[in-house]
């Protein structure tokens, strides 16, 4: 560290002496690869990349990709970090301070009617970045990390469904075998419209954490790896907060039907042969699938807490129990469309949860 703050301070004419270097926290947990550098009355965002080896299929470090790409998407008015100065040798990037809330931290502590116009303002931006990178393909071409999402989104479906299984089996009601041929039919239904939407090209590390709060000015970071993934996917993981390492916090769904529609009627306005309804009801099955996913993780932890990865969800998310409730109460209490195939799923989640002890 102190060879890098030296480099700093040669960059920016200054005396070591005169930069003040304090931690970033997560909640309780130290950030142990970015601090808060104060010269004076002025602060900066210093970040190290962890891994300085390429990232596999590119010829490029997380390091390169995040250095190339909000360079670009700064040049061209998008909401990142201006980039003051950076440092091939230590993999480190000096940003500009943008903020010291996330809308993470912020939707802990906030009214959802009080962010209104906050989130409104974050949704204008996410598809300016979708239309973004949909314009300058080419220029991220050779950065892209080959991820497949389509693999990615088959897994996250079969798991849905087990973990739905898992909740008839804690839920006092009986198995009827045409209610779960139902399920089937509406899962199958709800599958095949996600996997018939196109992914987009954007970041892969999106979560409301990612988003930093300067007033009413969010700012999106960490553009270590960018690649194809639904957007609908992005907007549902961005706007739902998880409150890990933060005292008393629990799940936060930010989302609503009008931010919903509104996204909505952009897509449609910017994408080939697409319905509005049709965005409407994959983002609701996304929100479905996210909490879904959630709903695993916790059951996991609690089945084998002595597994290294269960222990730490435990002491990021602390009592389980209530964790569990607020989950499958967003899964039940939020309706973001009108597709029968998600609500039908929605409503025998409300039954069974009625019956679990």
């Amino acid at each position: 560290m102190q060879k890098l703050l030296e480099q700093v301070a040669a960059h920016l004419n200054i005396n070591i002496a005169d930069i003040s270097v304090e931690s970033i926290h997560h909640g309780s947990l130290q950030k142990h690869n970015v601090c808060r550098l104060r010269i004076g009355t002025d602060s900066f965002l210093l970040k190290q990349h962890d891994f300085t080896v390429p990232v596999p299929q590119t010829s490029f470090t997380p390091f390169q990709i995040e250095k190339h790409t909000i360079s670009i998407l700064h040049n061209d008015g998008l909401c990142v970090p201006r980039m003051i100065w950076d440092s091939e040798q230590h993999s480190a990037l000096l940003l500009e301070w943008c903020g010291n809330q996330t809308l993470d931290s912020l939707a802990q502590k906030s009214s959802k009617a009080n962010l209104n116009p906050l989130l409104n303002t974050i949704l204008s931006e996410l598809c300016r970045f979708e239309a973004f990178f949909a314009k300058h393909i080419t220029q991220f071409q050779p950065y892209i990390y080959h991820y497949d999402p389509m693999k990615n989104l088959k897994h996250l479906l079969e798991q849905g469904r087990k973990t739905i299984s898992y909740l008839e089996h804690l839920s006092k009601t009986p198995h009827i075998e045409t209610h779960r041929k139902q399920i089937d039919a509406a899962w199958t239904s709800l599958s095949n419209r996600l996997f018939e939407a196109g992914p987009t090209l954007d970041s892969l590390d999106y979560q409301a954490h990612n988003i930093v709060i300067d007033g009413e000015l969010p700012t999106f970071i960490d553009f270590g790896s960018i690649g194809w993934d639904w957007q609908e996917r992005r907007l549902v993981q961005y706007f739902n907060s998880i409150g890990a390492h933060q005292e008393g916090a629990n799940f936060v769904s930010l989302l609503n039907r009008e931010l919903v529609e509104t996204y909505a009627e952009w897509v449609a306005q910017h994408r080939d042969k697409v319905k509005i309804n049709d965005v409407t009801a994959r983002v609701d099955a996304h929100h479905l699938l996210f909490y879904l996913t959630i709903v695993h993780r916790i059951l996991e932890a609690v089945a084998r807490p002595e597994v290294i990865k269960n222990k730490t969800l435990i002491q990021g998310w602390g009592d389980m129990r209530i964790r569990f409730q607020c989950a499958i109460s967003i899964i039940v209490g939020t309706n973001l469309s009108d597709d029968a195939d998600t609500n039908l799923i929605r409503e025998l989640i409300r039954e069974l949860h009625a019956t679990i002890s």
